[in-house]
């Protein structure tokens, strides 16, 4: 039993060294394990700042490139917008300019129509002139006594400018005709406005299509569809113009057939002064009368229709409805000829 105690007594320094020994060992081992995963960690580290640096430096540039397309889409856009706005000012000029034209070239036909009133007019008081000239001039001649029986002669009366006759067929037949040639002209300015109108049609439906093609492009062009839109809006806007034009001028072919087949029932009716209604002067007078409007009780029956045939014929706007011809008419009829019926 004690050799057994010195024994380990005599082995235990040898144990504690090996021990130590191994534990040395253990310890540089481990430590060169660690010391490369750091070398590996600090390896990585760098890695990941260069690749930090080189995405700063691309999201840098890309954040440069989409800034300089900012740039040049924001440049393009006030290109395109300032094209826009001149190509907008053009239209709006060449608009201007056609209803000037639109409006001169309405003003001239009216100012020819009041012309070939006037000609009819005056056509109609020369053939009266002339059935006057020939009535005197086939007339008998009255035998005058002579010698110292023979009666003194009557003095002379003051002559008197003879007026042409209301109611000679010739003017009448020469009103009829200023009708008809009101009639003629309509009809034919209608037909035109007919095929206008077919025009127009044909245009708006073209700029549908191209509205309709530009809407339905991948790529959109703003400039292009803008154009397109406004050309539209202005074809719609020229067909409505033409559509009641032509409406106006149904209107008056109607009032004027109604007054034209009214003609042959008012012949036997004497002609009233129409001077007499406040604002009707000669020439209004004599248009009136040209268009078959001779008597107080026709305008004092003018219905919506006619006063706005005869305002837009004769061109006199709204002075009839300012004035109160109507009321005047029915006034002037009944103080002489009794109650309007």
């Amino acid at each position: 039993m004690s050799s057994f105690f010195w024994l380990l007594l005599y082995l235990a320094p040898l144990l504690g060294l090996t021990a130590a020994i191994f534990g040395w060992l253990g310890w540089r081992w481990s430590g060169s394990d660690l010391k490369k995963r750091i070398a590996e960690l600090e390896k990585g580290l760098l890695s990941l700042s260069a690749a930090e640096q080189l995405a700063e430096q691309e999201r840098d540039a890309a954040q440069a490139e989409v800034l300089s397309a900012s740039q040049e889409a924001a440049n393009l856009l006030r290109k395109r917008n300032d094209e826009l706005a001149r190509v907008q000012g053009e239209l709006e000029s060449a608009h201007s300019e056609a209803r000037r034209r639109r409006d001169e070239t309405t003003k001239a036909q009216e100012a020819l129509q009041a012309q070939e009133a006037e000609i009819n007019r005056l056509l109609a008081e020369l053939d009266a002139a002339r059935e006057e000239i020939q009535r005197l001039r086939t007339a008998p001649p009255i035998e005058t006594p002579v010698g110292p029986d023979a009666p003194e002669p009557p003095p002379e009366k003051p002559k008197r400018k003879r007026m042409p006759a209301a109611k000679t067929k010739p003017v009448t037949a020469h009103r009829g005709a200023a009708i008809q040639d009101t009639l003629t002209s309509l009809e034919e300015r209608l037909s035109a406005q007919q095929s206008t109108l077919e025009g127009l049609s044909r245009e708006l439906e073209d700029w549908q299509r191209r509205v309709a093609t530009l809407e339905a492009q991948p790529t959109a062009d703003p400039a292009g569809l803008a154009l397109a839109y406004r050309s539209l809006a202005d074809s719609e806007k020229r067909l409505q113009e033409a559509s009641v034009d032509k409406e106006r001028m149904q209107g008056q072919v109607s009032v004027l057939k109604k007054v034209s087949e009214a003609a042959a029932a008012l012949e036997p009716v004497p002609d009233d002064d129409l001077t007499r209604i406040k604002g009707i002067k000669n020439v209004i007078s004599d248009q009136l009368r040209s268009h078959g409007i001779r008597t107080w009780r026709q305008i004092a029956l003018w219905n919506d229709d006619e006063l706005r045939t005869f305002s837009e014929l004769l061109a006199f706007r709204n002075r009839a409805t300012r004035e109160k011809w109507k009321q005047q008419a029915r006034e002037l009829h009944e103080s002489v000829h009794g109650p309007l019926t």
